[in-house]
């Protein structure tokens, strides 16, 4: 009888214990996926309002021309380089540059940005696309080329308000809820989701999944006239 214990007492702490290493797992799969995304995200998005050669294009209006919408972004007033998409849920963000006069920059993509007296215009778009399982992606497009997937793992995905020409804090912000791809809570108790809800004004319901929020802000360094 009293083995009957040990074993029971033993097989609950095994238990235990593996409960808790798949769930600390999972929050280091979430943690890896968000420092990945934050360093695409800051990476790409300083880069917004770039001129090659701001002694010739002295402005913004001069450097960057009125621009048709295109490859899923919207029209560009001149001097306009960052804008939200105009979807549903504005998941997107689109934003334009300009690649170095002698062509050693590449976009979001690798791909090379040809080289231009005055810097050649490259116009990025990256969004969230949500795959209808509950774990949806970040995807770059640049130069009119096909969208990649930058960074994988996320629930959901917000941007907050893009600044204005006016505004003098010149920042962008946002938010993404990682999720692991596999149940591994199994009764693990967690706020995140209820977090994310406030956060964001979504109204998500609670995940099986371990959950992590990772958040970021680009101060919008070209922009700052």
């Amino acid at each position: 009888m009293l083995s009957t214990f040990l074993i029971l007492a033993v097989t609950q702490l095994y238990l235990g214990n593996k409960r808790h290493y798949l769930y600390q797992e999972g929050q280091v799969e979430n943690g890896d996926n968000g420092r990945l995304a934050l360093l695409l995200l800051d990476q790409q998005l300083a880069k917004a309002g770039f001129r090659a050669n701001p002694v010739v294009k002295t402005t913004l209006t001069e450097a960057f021309p009125s621009l048709d919408g295109t490859n899923g972004c919207p029209a560009f007033a001149a001097g306009q380089t960052i804008q939200l998409t105009t979807d549903a849920n504005q998941s997107g963000i689109c934003f334009r540059y300009q690649g170095a006069a002698k062509g050693t920059d590449v976009d979001c993509l690798g791909n090379k940005i040809a080289a231009a007296t005055h810097g050649t215009e490259v116009l990025t778009r990256i969004s969230y696309v949500a795959d209808g399982s509950g774990t949806g992606t970040l995807r770059c497009s640049a130069q009119g080329q096909a969208a990649q997937v930058l960074v994988s793992g996320l629930t959901s995905f917000v941007w907050f308000k893009v600044p204005s020409s006016a505004d003098s804090n010149q920042a962008i912000r946002y938010a993404a809820l990682f999720s692991t791809t596999k149940d591994l809570t199994d009764g693990i108790s967690s706020t995140v989701i209820n977090n994310w809800n406030t956060l964001s004004g979504q109204s998500l319901q609670d995940s099986t999944h371990v959950l992590q929020i990772v958040q970021g802000s680009v101060t919008l360094r070209n922009l700052m006239q």
